[in-house]
């Protein structure tokens, strides 16, 4: 689930996310392996101290994705279907690849991802659970980022974990992509917010995606067309969509500030895109 403007995002509820990606990576142990997150709680995993001023809100999300590999088989560690629902979350009737926990009156989505070519969409089993098909996802498996977690998970415990997070390079082909599709705001958001705050800087998250393109990661077709045809200029659908999810519609008599933020995230948001493709296609 997704909003149009950052300011929509209940700080609980984003809380409740993450609480409950801790929840399903501590009890899905001997499937770490074959696990990845993905989607949009990942910037906050690869860009570093939260605390200093950026000119960017910090991350936010509603729900957990999880890549996960075709082949999985747990063998005689029981079934994934069994290990989620003993921790209270239960398949979604109209979304096969998702299941749900309700936490008062939220409802927390756990969603899985798999990569089975040459299939570009629809969903697949792995083991007994349904995946949705997202070419990409191989590469986020292959390129994980171990990190250090320490949080309060959905029952209160304090959880100290190390969780396989998906890489800046496979990050931003799915991002992209998943723009081309899409073209929602929260997307254009997370792509400037990782490329602009990325541990190890700028440079490298754009090196990062180039070797995506040249390594052939699937999902990179989709995002070269989408920097191409989405985010060439100031009123092309990225940097406007990433300005409005910060800053919601420009309305008459905006301030000055306002204004200058708009206008920097847009320019920001062009250079960054123009830099990607020059990259990926040297």
């Amino acid at each position: 689930m997704k909003y149009e403007t950052y300011s929509e995002y209940d700080p609980h509820r984003t809380a409740l996310a993450e609480a409950a990606f801790l929840n399903v990576w501590a009890g899905l142990r001997q499937w770490h392996d074959v696990l990845v997150l993905v989607g949009g709680m990942v910037p906050k995993y690869l860009c570093g101290d939260l605390s200093g001023t950026r000119i960017l809100p910090r991350p936010a999300t509603l729900d957990v994705d999880l890549g996960i590999a075709l082949a999985t088989d747990s063998g005689q560690y029981g079934k994934l279907f069994w290990e989620l629902s003993g921790q209270g979350f239960k398949p979604n009737k109209d979304h096969p690849s998702r299941f749900e926990k309700v936490i008062g009156d939220f409802t927390v989505p756990v969603d899985f991802l798999v990569e089975k070519p040459p299939l570009t969409g629809g969903t697949a089993q792995v083991e007994d659970i349904t995946a949705g098909i997202m070419p990409g996802v191989d590469r986020a498996l292959a390129t994980a980022r171990e990190v250090a977690i320490v949080g309060v998970d959905l029952h209160g415990a304090e959880q100290r974990l190390t969780a396989r997070v998906c890489e800046v390079g496979p990050f931003l082909a799915l991002k992209l992509r998943a723009f081309c599709d899409r073209q929602q705001p929260k997307d254009a958001f997370d792509i400037l917010y990782t490329i602009l705050h990325y541990d190890g800087g700028i440079d490298a998250a754009i090196g990062a995606f180039a070797e995506e393109v040249h390594l052939g990661n699937p999902a990179c077709t989709d995002a070269l067309r989408t920097l191409r045809e989405h985010f060439a200029s100031e009123t092309s659908p990225g940097p406007v969509k990433a300005s409005h999810f910060v800053l919601g519609t420009a309305a008459p008599g905006e301030s000055a500030d306002a204004r200058f933020t708009r206008t920097t995230i847009r320019q920001d948001m062009v250079d960054a895109a123009a830099r990607l493709l020059k990259a990926a296609t040297a």
